[in-house]
């Protein structure tokens, strides 16, 4: 489903010597199904959507909603990762509790903006997805009545592919057998051997050792751009600790051309162009040109140029221009070719994205599976919320 494309790069080693397969037990859980689907059936009928949840619980399902939900579904989804009040207020006002449903998701449940967010939310039918403990978003949904799902044994961003991604995605006519069918074979073809996740992972590590230590990563579809925010987190925080890591650039193309490619070209000398895009698209649009148009001049040629051009290839051509200036310039530069935007390649990409991490947190000798970082901030803000009660 990925088709990659290493332009001559390859690994000085074909192995990563701290890579243990127990980093990939994650991907054996299986998601309880039939619970999710006799959940989600009780709420068949709601109109509007509204997610709490922050970070790996939140940024998944977007990129699913964003890249494919919004086009065949007839239901609005409102991202509620923010305790804004004027944004917080904006979603009250366009959403009722007779036609919406709240889904809080954090896995430990203390997550404390979440349960600020469903205690504000409260006159609102709400799903709560936690793991079983005790915890104090366990607390609340036995206070009010709330239908509960177990958050699986799996990190935030590592989630999606289980009930935090599925549930929602299934609720808004997503078919989630797919998307998990996807994701179940992109792990079984990026676990073993040399495969093409490792050996990005590892062409990724020898250019940040030769000062390469930014990845630019434009992404030419608009579908596949919804994963931008998942891709920036995922890498960032499996891979970036203890001082080491790589920081990514995250942009739609072909914008991206408009605003990052002076940088891509004219600035410093350390940035890895991995170029992502689709096949196929699901539609097509042709452009015409009037007669009296085709000979006003355009660059070295003119408008007629464009007559009978498909956007599809228009957009292929963009996407050569970047990619081909970047080898030309002797600049690293990979392509990633995804065969098209459905279920399964959601799946299929997320599970990649998952995988290449992980390898690329181990080739750096880092752990991929904690965030010591983040939780110096969370301190601080919940201490200020306890003088203010005081």
């Amino acid at each position: 489903m990925i088709k990659f494309d290493f332009n001559d790069l390859k690994p000085k080693k074909d192995e990563i010597e701290v890579f243990s397969p127990a980093d990939f037990d994650f991907t054996k859980i299986q998601p309880d199904m039939d619970r999710i689907l006799e959940t989600a059936g009780k709420y068949g009928d709601i109109k509007n959507l509204i997610l709490v949840a922050r970070g790996g619980s939140i940024s998944t399902f977007r990129a699913f909603w964003e890249g494919y939900g919004k086009y065949i579904s007839d239901k609005k989804v409102y991202f509620v990762d923010t305790v804004d009040p004027d944004y917080i207020f904006y979603v009250k006002d366009k959403c009722t509790p007779k036609d919406s449903l709240v889904l809080a998701i954090s896995k430990s449940g203390t997550t404390v903006d979440v349960i600020e967010n469903s205690l504000v939310f409260s006159g609102f039918p709400q799903v709560i997805i936690t793991t079983d403990n005790d915890n104090a978003l366990n607390a609340l949904a036995e206070e009010k009545g709330y239908d509960t799902l177990v958050h699986q044994d799996v990190g935030g961003r590592f989630s999606g592919l289980t009930e935090v991604g599925l549930f929602p995605a299934v609720l808004c006519g997503l078919d989630i057998s797919e998307i998990r069918k996807g994701g179940e074979q992109a792990y079984k073809d990026f676990e073993k051997g040399l495969n093409d996740a490792k050996k990005l992972a590892l062409i990724v590590k020898d250019l940040s050792d030769e000062g390469y230590d930014q990845i630019f990563w434009p992404i030419y579809s608009k579908k596949l751009a919804a994963f931008s925010e998942f891709i920036a987190q995922v890498i960032n925080e499996t891979v970036s600790k203890e001082g080491k890591g790589i920081s990514t650039i995250i942009a739609e193309g072909p914008e991206s051309q408009h605003f990052l490619n002076q940088r891509f070209f004219g600035g410093p000398k350390n940035m890895i162009g991995l170029f992502t895009t689709v096949a196929s698209f699901d539609e097509e649009e042709n452009v015409k040109v009037p007669d009296n148009l085709k000979n006003v001049k355009l660059r070295d040629g003119n408008v007629g140029n464009l007559d009978g051009m498909q956007l599809s290839d228009s957009m292929k051509f963009e996407l050569k221009g970047t990619y081909e200036d970047a080898k030309n310039s002797k600049i690293p530069a990979i392509k990633l070719e995804i065969d098209k935007v459905d279920e399964s390649s959601l799946g299929y990409f997320t599970a990649f994205l998952h995988v290449f991490a992980i390898y690329l947190a181990r080739a750096f000798e880092v752990n991929p599976f904690d965030q010591p970082e983040v939780e110096g901030s969370k301190k601080i803000s919940f201490e200020a919320r306890k003088n203010y009660q005081k």
